[in-house]
């Protein structure tokens, strides 16, 4: 007896045991569909000769690969951001004082055990030392100005805040008269994916905070704003301190729910470090790090993937603004890839392909500041601006135009002549169809459609890719294939699966690979037809069996038919001599002796018998025995 195993509301057990799995599902697919954008925005950059927004890409990537979080904390010099970051970690590890300490850029992250790591600007490994050695390297006195170039100072903690991915990080204060230090923190802006805004009670929100707040909200959507040191001022003022900044900051950045946080870092740290809860929730710690928790486990994902969408954006804004698709631009770059024959798309096409990327990543940004990152579970389909394939590819869409026909080159083969030509003519389409499925759209689209190629043509395409190309490639395929099989769950069995299969009869490459075949056979028929065409055709090793047939058919005449009858008998008569003596000589160990044609005598016969390997293919006459 068949058992459902559904419930009486018609969900699947497995719902039930993960209802989280959606929302991961969600968020796998929204950050795969981001980077597969990224990845075209990239190869766009790359082929119009962009090579700095090309690498700003390839660290978007790299910070999604690593689901790597920032969240900064940013402010005015001295408004305590060190101490709250203390706070927030439970212990006094930032260095802290009266003069403006930080002086470069110092990221908390998650690790097994303490460590301090060290990068710098000029050099290409990092660092290790003890993290008591933290002071030398961030502070004005240790590092005054930054003098020793330091480009990231990360303390690893086994701290369950950061176990998520989580990069937190503090930053030396803008406005004091240490400039070095507020580059430092302007330069860190387009890092950051949430923010921690601290300001405080004593001198809340001047003039240059407002204009840093208007700068860090170019770069960030999800600001907490924080105001530090309450505990030196009496309740009634800071009351009027809180609605003063709230005030301010709703004005500011022109929206009506603006929640502020006030804290005292130094009572937070007193409270975590004796286990006092009554003062723990009196310092505000409390109320901001419950806020901060529920950001990390509701709205992180979405926001950081909206950070890198944005950040994506602004760097197509930044290369518009430098030309890089102007047409005086594009049509340098197509004259420098002529030049150097360079394989790939052209110039107009690259450009065209960023712009329709940025479109799509306007329209996933867009959803995902919304909130309507559940709309992307649904897969590929849902994803916003997804391509959709069109009606089958005609034959201009098999590859790049076929070079001109060097019939004289291919009779001079050691093999088939037609196979050769064959031959090259694959080779050529798999060079710019791996291309075209590692970065267009649409190619991936149509490819997953399709439902790939045959069997042959599939590991020959493989062998011509890398690992990273063919997971581009297949990746939408694959998908494709899951979404068919869970369409056909009523299909009776097996039929489903058989619908799946691919052979010669609706593979593309097997297509392309007769029209070629027809088309060349054609024309040597018509050389072989004139006596310049058979002096070269004698010379030649001549067609396979298969190929043989074909001519058979196609030349017109009696004559030529019985002509290559006889020189394909001349061939195969001279193909066992060669082998014969081949085996002789090996035997006799004089293999000095043997000469080209008796080595390659049976290969020759191979081809001559079934076809070059390269282009025996599982022809739809097989498929149906």
């Amino acid at each position: 007896m068949k058992m459902d195993m559904r419930n009486k509301d018609g969900a699947s057990p497995e719902a039930e045991i993960n209802p989280d799995l959606a929302k991961l599902r969600a968020y796998t697919r929204a950050k795969l569909a981001l980077a597969g954008q990224l990845r075209i925005v990239r190869e766009a950059l790359a082929d119009l000769g962009r090579e700095k927004g090309e690498r700003q890409c390839g660290d978007l990537l790299v910070k999604l690969a690593e689901d790597r979080f920032t969240l900064a904390v940013l402010g005015q010099f001295k408004r305590g951001k060190s101490s709250l970051m203390n706070a927030i970690i439970g212990r006094e590890l930032l260095p802290t004082g009266v003069l403006p300490l930080t002086s470069a850029i110092t990221v908390l992250k998650y690790g097994p055990a303490e460590r301090l790591v060290i990068r710098r600007e000029d050099w290409s490994l990092p660092e290790e030392l003890p993290v008591a050695a933290l002071a030398d390297y961030v502070t004005e006195e240790g590092n005054p100005s930054n003098q020793r170039k330091i480009k990231t100072a990360c303390v690893e903690l086994p701290v369950p805040f950061l176990r998520r991915g989580i990069e937190f990080v503090d930053t030396p204060g803008v406005g004091s008269a240490i400039t070095a230090n507020t580059a430092t923190t302007y330069g860190f802006l387009p890092e950051c994916d949430a923010v921690l805004f601290v300001t405080g009670a004593d001198t809340p929100m001047t003039s240059s905070e407002l204009a840093f707040l208007k700068d860090i909200r170019d770069y960030v959507d999800r600001i907490f704003f924080v105001v530090n040191k309450v505990d030196l001022v009496a309740d009634e003022e800071r009351r009027q301190v809180i609605g003063f900044v709230t005030e301010t900051i709703r004005n500011q950045i022109e929206r009506e729910a603006v929640k502020v946080f006030p804290v005292s870092a130094r009572q937070g740290l007193a409270a975590r470090t004796s286990g006092n809860t009554a003062l723990y929730e009196q310092s505000g710690l409390k109320a901001l790090e419950e806020a901060l928790a529920s950001f990390l486990a509701e709205e992180k994902s979405a926001a950081f993937l909206a950070a890198v969408a944005r950040r994506a954006l602004r760097i197509l804004d930044d290369e518009a603004a430098q030309e890089a698709f102007s047409e005086a631009a594009l049509q340098n770059r197509a004259m420098a890839m002529q030049e150097e024959s360079a394989v790939g798309r052209e110039p107009h096409s690259a450009a065209a392909a960023a712009i329709q990327a940025r479109a799509k990543l306007e329209a996933l940004q867009e959803r995902l500041a919304g909130g309507r990152m559940a709309e992307l579970a649904a897969g590929e389909a849902a994803l916003p601006g997804a391509v959709q394939p069109g009606p089958p590819a005609t034959p201009a869409a098999d590859g790049p135009a076929p070079a001109a026909m060097d019939m004289a080159a291919d009779l001079q083969t050691r093999g088939c002549p037609v196979c050769r030509h064959i031959a090259e003519r694959a080779r050529a389409f798999f060079a710019h169809w791996q291309y075209q499925i590692g970065t267009e759209e649409q190619a991936q689209a149509a490819f997953a459609e399709e439902l790939g190629f045959c069997p042959l043509h599939t590991w020959q395409l493989l062998a011509l890719s890398s690992p990273h190309g063919a997971s581009v490639g297949y990746a939408r395929l694959a998908e494709r294939v899951a979404r068919r099989l869970r369409e056909n769950a009523g299909v009776p069995a097996g039929e489903a699966v058989r619908r799946l299969v691919h052979d010669a009869r609706n593979c593309r490459v097997c297509a392309m690979v007769r029209r070629t075949e027809e088309e060349y056979v054609r024309r040597l028929a018509a050389a072989i037809s004139e006596a310049a065409g058979r002096s070269q055709y004698r010379r030649s090793q001549g067609a396979c069996l298969r190929h043989l047939g074909m001519l058979m058919a196609a030349v017109p005449s009696e004559e030529s038919r019985e002509f290559l009858l006889s020189h394909a008998a001349e061939r195969f008569e001279e193909d066992a001599e060669d082998m014969r003596s081949f085996a002789l000589k090996h035997e006799a160990v004089r293999r000095a002796l043997q000469n080209r044609d008796e080595e390659d005598a049976y290969r020759r016969a191979a081809i001559r018998l079934v076809g070059d390997r390269r282009v025996c293919l599982p022809w739809a006459e097989d498929g149906e025995l």
